[in-house]
């Protein structure tokens, strides 16, 4: 803090100007006056003047806080001085290291370049040396290899040439795709509507199952009736092979015997057994022809069940 020593210290003693101020005035002289009756006497009395003092407390309590603060603020000075000092000696101290370290890391570098140069020459003339060899060694490689690199380039582009083809081969099977896209997503749209169509005839494929079963029953029953109608067909045909034996060893006799009533009578057991052959062919036409229609029936519905477990 700054002293201040302006500060104007009041006098302890008094002024001309106070003093004239304080003394007893002095009446002017007046012309004495004739008095009648003279006033009756009065004692004298002599008024004595009181000078107070002025109080230096103030001032000198001020002075004193003034010299506190003035010795307060040596003190701070004082001690931030020390420690700038500090401060300023310990930062030399760190240069004075800094600067050392800075030498003998740039001696060190040194070194250490001027090693690595060497290093990098003797790896320089290694280099040179084993490149020579290897060129020596690898001429002829090296002659072959560029051949077949213009082999390559050749071959390359031929395979440039093919992959532009190719190009053009792909663009052509992608316009392709999409027309068998387009068709897929017709086909799947009409197989969605066949679907549908389909649900509903699941009823009557249940039906046309149950038919079939009834059909399949009724065909084993016909093809029983078959076999034993077959088996009297072998029967009547045994009969008939018999009968044709018969009738000829009975046209033999006719012929022998030269007519008569038994030859009415014969001709008549004729007409009855060729009439009995005729309805057994007729009974035997009939019956294949309705098994043929039982047959065509049940494939058509077995292909018609393949085809809705197919497109299910």
């Amino acid at each position: 803090m700054p002293r201040k020593d302006d500060i104007e210290i009041p006098s302890l003693t008094l002024d001309q100007d106070e003093v004239s101020d304080r003394r007893p005035q002095q009446r002017p002289q007046q012309e004495p006056k004739r008095r009648l009756n003279p006033p009756p006497t009065r004692p004298t009395t002599s008024q004595s003047v009181v000078y107070k003092k002025p109080s230096l407390a103030g001032i000198y309590l001020l002075l004193f806080l003034i010299l506190a603060a003035a010795a307060g603020a040596g003190y701070w000075l004082w001690q931030q001085n020390l420690q700038l000092r500090n401060e300023l000696s310990g930062a030399k101290n760190k240069i004075e290291n800094l600067d050392n370290q800075l030498l003998a890391a740039d001696v060190s570098a040194n070194k250490k370049g001027q090693s690595l140069e060497d290093r990098i020459k003797d790896n320089e003339s290694e280099v040179r040396k084993l490149w020579a060899v290897a060129y020596d060694r690898n001429r002829k490689n090296i002659a072959d290899n560029g051949d077949a690199i213009d082999a390559l380039n050749k071959k390359f582009a031929l395979l440039k040439d093919n992959v532009s083809s190719q190009g053009q081969r792909v663009a052509m099977q992608g316009n392709s795709f999409n027309d068998l896209e387009n068709n897929y997503k017709k086909l799947i749209k009409s197989v969605s509507d066949v679907t549908d169509k389909v649900k509903p005839l699941s009823s009557d494929m249940s039906d046309l199952k149950s038919n079939l079963t009834k059909m399949s029953d009724k065909l084993a029953k016909l093809e029983k009736n078959i076999a034993a109608q077959s088996d009297n067909n072998d029967a009547q045909a045994l009969d008939i092979d018999q009968v044709s034996q018969d009738l000829s060893s009975l046209q033999k006799k006719v012929a022998k015997l030269g007519g008569g009533s038994d030859l009415t009578t014969m001709k008549q057991e004729l007409s009855k057994h060729q009439d009995a052959i005729n309805s057994n062919d007729a009974f035997r036409a009939q019956v294949n022809s309705e098994i043929l229609r039982i047959r065509k029936q049940i494939n058509q519905i077995m292909l018609q069940q393949q085809l809705s477990s197919g497109s299910n």
